[in-house]
């Protein structure tokens, strides 16, 4: 495959999944949190849209997938819930809530840490309306 094709199979690739997301941000999230999840992944895609280093690519669209299968597993999770096929009671409150707690052992670099910082203050800022 010649290096032109293998950039627009990735594109290809990399717009599906940005559809994907923005979808289930749509079906799934609160209007605040499809807010933010919109701006944030528009602003992450962005800057990874020159990247052309193979391993930095597949470490983004792995999390990237995880995220979709993620938000979609706790959609499925709280539908179940709603239409009575679950017992609430059932089930751990982290699958029916969307997100998910960091491992304590993972390690950021100081400019993950830092946007994970500005992360929690959006949230907290959409959460509390302002």
């Amino acid at each position: 495959m010649s290096s032109t094709a293998a950039a627009t199979k990735g594109k290809d690739a990399a717009l599906s999944l940005y559809r994907s997301i923005r979808k289930a941000h749509r079906r799934y999230l609160p209007y605040e949190m499809k807010e933010l999840g919109d701006s944030y992944v528009k602003s992450e895609f962005k800057l990874f849209k020159k990247v052309t280093d193979p391993a930095q690519l597949d470490q983004f669209y792995k999390g990237w997938n995880q995220y979709v299968d993620q938000l979609l597993q706790t959609a499925r999770t709280k539908e179940s819930i709603a239409t009575g096929s679950l017992d609430q009671d059932s089930k751990n409150i982290d699958a029916v809530s969307f997100g998910r707690h960091l491992p304590k052992d993972v390690e950021l670099s100081e400019e993950q840490r830092l946007q994970l910082e500005k992360l929690k203050e959006e949230t907290t800022k959409a959460a509390s309306g302002r």
